[in-house]
């Protein structure tokens, strides 16, 4: 009897026995699926050398604009140093302040972009400035307060989580900008510039920008309404709505919605109404809970793919030994589904590409070392990206090999498939796997299978050893006896989708 299995969601918090979806999805990334409740998974690419460029120390933040002609800027950050790359030579120029800065252990530079300005704050230092159409040097923006977190709502710059040299550290505090003043921070009536403190829902770990604000605080959501003179905003906690344990997390602004991960796992909140809702309860919450390295959040950065709908996060695991990010969660926002793989590279961001003439490709040297195929949007300037670094500042983009893949299916009671299906198939409850047909995309690609089964939900689950499957049915064959079946994909390169199983079965019969 040919059974057909679809590819189903990965869900790793759920028993594997009976599982809807799969318990494997490993270096692979989810997307639509043809039937109700699929999913189909693509391979997904190894970083590769774009720029052997280097930063004096590990890189802590990055920002992205356009100047007034409509050039791409990519600007970064680490302990010591603020850099722009240099677009004729794809190199980090250093472009700090004449006093450079003292990043203290554990903090990050965050970014806005204001009018013909981008702002940069890192808590330990003053916040800085630089105009993107001259961007030769950084400056302070102000002397008056130093914060962890920055955006523009409406035409102020708003940071939360401040210091002051009157207060001190106030981490429930908000502070901004005269109105349409970015440069202007002394509080005056006149100018609009002024500070809240939010009281009852923690620190603030993030702040959304836009026409209304949102302060993604620890114990909750509260929004910031512009009210005009003399009061300029009105504060509104959001019912019920989950606050963010882990301000590296947040990712905000991907097509209406900001996402970050609570002291229990993985929410959206929407930018229409500040409501937060789980996206990884009963999928993913507690496999990356368990796996991950807390003391290492420090180390973890998150960026979008609009282009494929992905949002990724890149942290340290618990098996990580050097405290360097190992692995990787990918979430489908269109679809909800997840996959797990490896970490190539140290740190991804979003980023804008910059044109290129066909001289500059002799950078590379050989065309088997251009990171990226000539389709990407790599080669034309402006084109939103995800790009990557490595510790010591050098730049990848995700165009290089696909990573061996693996996807494991859940377990099934086959016999009861096969009784289901045919009524008149036996009354046993064990059943024979004859052959496995995988049906993906990619001629000529490298797929193997393996049969997992076992005859007590309690027992070791039992491997087959990987068959290749046959050039003209397509199946991989086995004789397989059991009670209970899963079945594992291994996928080298050359192939694109993969979207399901077909399963030859027969029953064992009883006794």
């Amino acid at each position: 009897m040919l059974i057909d299995s679809t590819l189903g969601q990965w869900l790793p918090d759920l028993p594997d026995y009976n599982n809807p979806g799969v318990t494997t999805a490993y270096n692979v990334v989810p997307s639509v699926g043809a039937a109700q409740g699929a999913v189909t998974y693509q391979p997904l690419k190894a970083a590769s050398l774009y720029s052997t460029t280097t930063m004096v120390s590990r890189p802590l933040g990055s920002a992205i604009g356009k100047d007034k002609l409509g050039n791409a800027k990519v600007y970064s950050g680490c302990a010591t140093r603020l850099y722009k790359i240099n677009t004729a030579t794809r190199m980090w120029q250093d472009i700090s302040r004449a006093a450079f800065y003292t990043t203290a252990e554990g903090e990050r530079w965050e970014s806005t972009e204001y009018g013909n300005g981008i702002y940069l704050t890192n808590y330990s230092n003053e916040i800085q400035y630089i105009n993107k159409d001259v961007d030769t040097q950084f400056a302070n923006a102000t002397t008056l307060v130093q914060a962890r977190h920055i955006a523009t709502v409406k035409d102020f710059i708003v940071v939360g989580n401040t210091y002051d040299p009157l207060d001190g550290a106030v981490p429930f505090r908000v502070r901004w900008s005269g109105l349409g003043l970015p440069l202007s921070w002394d509080f005056s009536q006149a100018t609009g510039a002024d500070f809240q403190d939010v009281y009852g829902y923690g620190a603030v770990q993030a702040i959304v920008g836009g026409e209304a604000g949102w302060l993604i605080m620890s114990d909750g959501i509260v929004k910031m309404t512009y009210v005009e003179y003399p009061y300029w905003f009105r504060f509104d906690p959001v019912p019920n709505a989950k606050g963010c344990a882990v301000p590296q997390s947040v990712i905000p602004d991907v097509e209406g919605f900001t996402y970050f991960i609570g002291d229990d796992g993985f929410y959206a909140m929407d930018q229409r109404s500040g409501a937060t809702t789980p996206i990884g309860s009963g999928k993913v919450d507690q496999f990356f809970l368990n796996s991950v390295d807390t003391g290492a959040y420090q180390y973890m950065t998150v960026a979008a793919d609009p282009r494929a709908k992905l949002i990724y996060w890149l942290y340290v695991s618990a098996a990580a030994t050097d405290g360097t990010p190992d692995k990787m969660l990918v979430f489908n926002y269109l679809t909800g589904a997840w996959s797990t793989a490896d970490a190539t590279a140290d740190y991804i961001f979003n980023a804008l590409s910059l044109g290129w003439t066909i001289e500059q490709l002799d950078t590379f040297g050989t065309i088997e070392q251009v990171p990226s195929s000539f389709d990407s949007p790599l080669w034309a300037g402006g084109n939103a990206m995800l790009w990557a670094m490595k510790q010591n500042g050098s730049i990848y983009v995700f165009g290089g090999s696909t990573l061996p893949a693996r996807i494991e299916t859940g377990e099934q009671w086959l016999s009861g498939t096969i009784k289901a299906m045919d009524p008149r198939a036996g009354n046993g409850d064990r059943a024979i796997v004859h052959g496995v047909r995988p049906l993906f995309d990619g001629a000529g690609a490298d797929v193997d299978v393996s049969v997992g089964t076992r005859s007590l939900s309690n027992d070791a689950v039992v491997w087959t050893n990987a068959q290749d499957m046959h050039g003209q049915t397509g199946f991989a064959y086995f004789r397989t006896h059991s009670r209970y079946f899963r079945f594992r994909l291994s996928l080298e390169a050359g192939w694109s989708n993969a979207m399901s199983l077909q399963i030859e079965a027969s029953m064992a019969g009883g006794r």
